[in-house]
């Protein structure tokens, strides 16, 4: 299994009345550019590049039956992807072998899955590899279990009676269930899915800042949606989630996922100038290697004190110092060695460069426009750090959307 975040995504969901009849599990993971690569698995995009996978061993079920496997985020916010499953092993060199969905789950399939019996989930990019948070679901008659399960507590589904109160909304004139006051861990866009549709009640999501007024139902409304959608959610607040049946009153199961964006990591897009505003004139030139989780770093600055007033030098200042750091990053954080190169002339490739590692330095970003330089020169037994930010911020959008994916359709 490659790097599979257990904790990638978590649900959200209300108080149910009422008694649910399928038992729902969600896996999730998270693609960070590291993940091996294959040809386009069965149900993957058609075209020939190589697409980075994920795989989940030892999928197994508490109850025969059919089980529905929904991706979670869709082709419209998150990772889109395709989901094949396997008996027993999956061989990249070999796809079709122990293949037991011919389709692949790309947005939903029934699946026959039986007890006793392993299975490996396949998780491939559709098209295109990027960064970013995926996760599918399984509702059915019995629980799934495997290494990367978020197991769905009670309350996150649940089922529409006759003896609901009725509110005629955006969603119609039908049943609602209101949650008690949810808090999110943290701020961002959280992205909504309606797993239900797919076999069984089709629900709308409506989230307030105060509780459901059913005279009233457009007061302190923050958003709704009909089958999958996203908003910006604030920690530390109240919200309050009510769900109907889509257009008209009706009885059955529902059940629905809030899940928030990957977390924030360092990306491509984060390559470029940064700098201390305090101290203009020096600052650093990142590269972001995202296929091999590198971060290359120049940092052009100058010597601890000013030269003499008679030094001089036939090009640039006489003053200047610069040098460089290369090394491996996880999450938000690069730990880096600083190397000196020494001994060459403008332009020449002779004299050979010399290197010397000496000291190392500590990169660590709170968002894709600032962060910190921590730093050891080693043998000068100079320490410190620098506060730094982007010196254009024309890529904090693109960097935004690498974590978080693009938006999905608005509020009803």
């Amino acid at each position: 299994m490659n790097r599979i975040c257990k904790s990638a995504i978590f649900l959200l969901a209300f108080l149910v009345h009422g008694s649910a009849f399928a038992t729902n599990s969600v896996m999730s993971g998270f693609f960070d550019g590291s993940e091996p690569t294959t040809t386009n698995l069965p149900g993957t995009c058609s075209e020939t590049s190589q697409l980075g996978y994920q795989h989940v061993s030892g999928v197994q079920v508490s109850v025969s039956g059919n089980y529905t496997v929904v991706d979670v985020y869709d082709v419209t916010h998150g990772i889109d992807i395709s989901a094949p499953i396997y008996r027993n092993s999956f061989n990249p060199n070999s796809p079709e072998t122990n293949l037991l969905t011919p389709f692949g789950v790309d947005v939903s399939e029934e699946v026959t899955l039986t007890v006793g019996e392993q299975y490996v989930l396949v998780v491939q990019h559709w098209c295109s590899s990027r960064d970013g948070t995926w996760a599918v679901s399984f509702s059915g008659p019995g629980s799934v279990s495997a290494e990367s399960i978020v197991t769905v507590p009670n309350h996150t589904m649940g089922s529409f009676s006759d003896a609901d109160p009725m509110a005629n909304t955006n969603c119609g004139d039908s049943q609602y269930q209101q949650s008690d006051a949810v808090q999110v861990s943290r701020s961002g866009r959280y992205y909504y899915n309606d797993v239900s549709i797919r076999f069984a009640v089709d629900m709308c999501l409506a989230i307030y800042s105060a509780p459901f007024n059913s005279a009233n139902p457009s007061a302190n409304l923050v958003a709704g949606f009909d089958d999958f959608g996203s908003v910006e959610l604030e920690a530390g607040r109240n919200y309050y989630f009510v769900v109907q049946p889509l257009d008209t009153a009706t009885t059955g199961e529902y059940f629905y996922v809030l899940s928030p964006p990957a977390p924030f990591r360092i990306n491509t897009a984060m390559s470029g100038s940064w700098f201390n505003p305090e101290t203009t004139g020096q600052g650093f030139f990142m590269d972001i290697l995202d296929s091999s989780n590198q971060l290359f770093l120049a940092w052009f600055t100058y010597d601890l004190q000013r030269p003499d007033s008679n030094a001089s030098a036939m090009i640039g200042e006489p003053g200047h110092r610069w040098m460089t750091a290369l090394g491996p990053f996880e999450g938000v954080t690069a730990d880096l060695p600083i190397y000196w190169n020494s001994g060459m002339i403008f332009d020449s490739a002779t004299p050979l460069t010399e290197q010397m590692q000496d000291g190392d330095m500590t990169v660590r970003f709170t968002d894709c426009a600032n962060g910190n330089v921590e730093y050891d020169l080693g043998s000068t037994n100079v320490t410190g750090n620098v506060p730094i930010q982007r010196l254009a911020n024309d890529a904090v959008s693109l960097c935004n959307s690498l974590f978080e994916g693009p938006d999905s359709p608005g509020p009803l």
